[in-house]
């Protein structure tokens, strides 16, 4: 079983959103013409690649866990968007499926092998092309008071085996030939619930129900005490910033 398996079928439907405004921002700053050629590496169930498909020509999605690709599959015809997916390696696309004017990253660089990937750029990205590293989180501030809580359960009952692998990498692309050139990012809020919450937390690798087990209905139990507290009707606001990290060949 595949570590994200048991998370493919809510995973779109309860992780950070993007929301379309980000699509646009992103492809305004980099004046896209409609016409590139995108790689979506680790594409999940297809969020990013699915949001660029407008202004872009043609998307193509990899992804090593069989489960993640039939919810694209699935994302992709409910869109009637054309969008062919590939179950491999990030790492080991052949050049013969490029070149790509623009590859497109989400929550997945930190599973990446850096040396194959960076070797994996050099092959198929076009010259001039451009590497966008995304990501969607709440604030964690006044404007999300359950963030504190909702981390703290996330810290007790992960798997820290599985956590080693979500340290952020804010340096991956040091000593490369890539350098960032800009951020865009996208503020959105939409309204949650403790349940969503919940349903979000299970999406990820170090809480999945795979991970958990016979453990995860005391997981839900333990997640909704703290997390009811801040939503005393039920429902609140959650404010997200989505952003695109950009990069180019210095």
């Amino acid at each position: 079983m595949g570590r994200f398996e048991t998370t493919a079928r809510t995973y779109a439907a309860h992780r950070e959103p993007y929301p379309p405004r980000f699509f646009a921002a992103v492809a305004d700053a980099l004046h896209l013409a409609g016409r590139e050629a995108l790689i979506d590496l680790g594409t999940g169930p297809g969020l990013l690649a699915l949001g660029f498909a407008p202004y872009v020509g043609r998307i193509l999605g990899v992804d090593p866990e069989p489960a993640m690709i039939a919810e694209a599959r699935r994302a992709a015809a409910a869109a009637k968007v054309e969008f062919p997916l590939i179950e491999g390696r990030a790492e080991d696309v052949p050049a013969a499926l490029g070149p790509f004017d623009l590859v497109a990253i989400g929550r997945a660089l930190h599973w990446l092998d850096r040396g194959a990937t960076l070797a994996a750029f050099d092959r198929i990205l076009a010259p001039g092309g451009r590497i966008l590293i995304c990501g969607s989180s709440p604030f964690a501030d006044e404007k999300n008071p359950w963030r504190p809580a909702y981390e703290s359960v996330l810290v007790a009952w992960g798997d820290a085996r599985e956590g080693r692998h979500h340290r952020l990498h804010e340096n991956w692309f040091e000593g490369s030939r890539f350098a960032e050139i800009a951020t865009v990012t996208a503020m959105h809020r939409h309204e949650i619930g403790p349940q969503d919450l919940i349903e979000r937390a299970l999406t990820r690798s170090t809480s999945s129900p795979a991970v958990l087990g016979a453990r995860l209905p005391d997981f839900r139990a333990d997640m909704l005490a703290a997390l009811t507290p801040f939503f005393p009707n039920g429902v609140a606001d959650e404010v997200i910033e989505s952003r695109a990290t950009i990069f180019a060949a210095a």
